[in-house]
């Protein structure tokens, strides 16, 4: 995923998130606007028609009282036309069961009509025996009951309706406070994560940015490590960046390796050039004192070269110089050095051997040079002078001694060996 792709995508899927809750709070509130208006249609007229119950109790209570004490039998009719209303208010009630509870309403019923029959019959006895009280006790007790009950469940129904009205109230007002709550962590968790991520994305970016910066620069102030690689692990612009960059260090290290071999090598003889000499030596003669361990250097010339670049042309002096570097190349051993010292002289440099074991070494080179037949010359020797590396030497004092035991080869008639005092022909 690119770094695009993720900076976007938290944006993008905050806004599904958040869309998402906006269409569901819009339908959640449709659904609440429509619960505010069924408890304007609907819990209002109820309430009212309760309440209305409740009044039209006390009046059917109340005609009953003045029926009897007007001693007007006709009266009763009166009770009956409040007896139907009542019923009448109790069947719309009926068709609310999500309001009230139907059962509730059948059981108002049931009772409003023990207390009507009850109350009937009492009223026409006192009418009849001329408001004589001489009723049975337990006929007034059954009224009273009846209508301690029947006024009771009025009220319960008033009470359960206004439960009902406030219950569903608070269900819907807590509907909003809900979705005003998780609209505002919903948003707040939006913006954290937006935040967060785009503040990671932000560390490792530059962090990254920072290291191609940094090796990018050492690269540029001439730096030849290009031993570090960068590392990215995400499949992103960066990653693509730091692929490309390490390419780029991969052919600069190429490039600077096939430049320092060219910078130290010699182009005929492909043997370490007089540069890469400068280099070795000091480094070599420092171990071995150091160590104190042998070493010993080596300086060969081919014998009249001159001749033979005026004989048979340069062509054939180069052709003499490769055959010659390559009879060198076969002859050496780890940890040999070889290098070409400059026109027909080379130096070798041989460590852990002792002066008699190197003698002997330098005199099978010169046998085996001297064996080699060499394209349109011929045969042609080598003077060999060689020098013990003492403790206090420095590279110049050892060449100096290497070089003056060659120059006593050459006086003592050239093809030949000459360490020190000892020489060989």
């Amino acid at each position: 995923m690119t770094i695009f792709q993720k900076i976007i995508l938290v944006p993008i899927l905050s806004l599904i998130l958040y869309g998402s809750f906006i269409t569901y709070s819009y339908f959640e509130q449709q659904e609440s606007t429509q619960k505010i208006i069924v408890l304007r249609d609907d819990y209002a007229p109820i309430l009212q028609i309760v309440n209305e119950n409740i009044g039209l109790f006390d009046k059917l209570r109340d005609a009953f009282k003045d029926a009897v004490l007007a001693s007007e039998l006709i009266w009763l009719t009166d009770t009956l036309t409040i007896k139907k209303q009542i019923e009448a208010n109790l069947s719309l009630i009926e068709k609310r069961p999500h309001i009230i509870e139907k059962a509730k309403v059948l059981q108002v019923r049931k009772d409003l009509q023990l207390y009507y029959i009850s109350a009937k019959e009492l009223a026409e006895k006192l009418l009849i025996e001329n408001g004589e009280w001489s009723v049975d006790e337990k006929s007034i007790q059954d009224v009273e009951s009846y209508l301690n009950i029947s006024s009771q469940h009025f009220v319960n129904l008033r009470r359960d309706t206004q439960q009902a009205f406030s219950q569903t109230l608070n269900e819907t007002n807590k509907l909003q406070s809900d979705l005003l709550f998780w609209g505002g962590i919903i948003s707040v968790s939006s913006m954290l994560l937006l935040v967060i991520v785009t503040f990671t994305i932000s560390l490792t970016t530059r962090r990254s940015m920072y290291l191609i910066i940094k090796r990018t620069k050492e690269l540029a102030l001439g730096s030849t490590d290009f031993s570090q690689r960068l590392e990215r692990t995400n499949k992103d612009e960066l990653a693509e960046l730091v692929y490309w960059y390490n390419k780029l260090s991969d052919k600069l290290e190429d490039d600077y390796i096939q430049l320092k071999t060219i910078s130290i090598t010699d182009k005929l003889t492909q043997l370490n050039n007089r540069t890469r000499t400068d280099q070795f030596l000091p480094a070599a003669l420092a171990e071995s004192q150091l160590k104190s361990t042998p070493l010993i250097l080596v300086v060969l010339d081919i014998d009249h070269f001159k001749q033979v670049n005026d004989t048979y042309g340069h062509l054939a002096g180069d052709t003499v110089l490769q055959y010659f570097a390559n009879a060198l190349k076969k002859s050496a051993k780890e940890p040999d050095y070889i290098s070409r010292w400059g026109g027909e002289e080379f130096l070798l440099v041989w460590s852990n051997i002792d002066p008699d074991s190197a003698y002997i070494k330098a005199e099978q080179l010169r046998e085996k040079i001297q064996a080699i037949d060499f394209p349109e010359v011929g045969k042609v020797t080598a003077s060999i002078g060689l020098a013990l590396a003492e403790k206090n030497d420095t590279p110049q004092t050892l060449i100096s001694r290497a070089d003056n035991n060659l120059y006593k080869a050459k006086e003592l008639g050239r093809n030949c060996v000459v360490l020190n005092s000892r020489n060989t022909n």
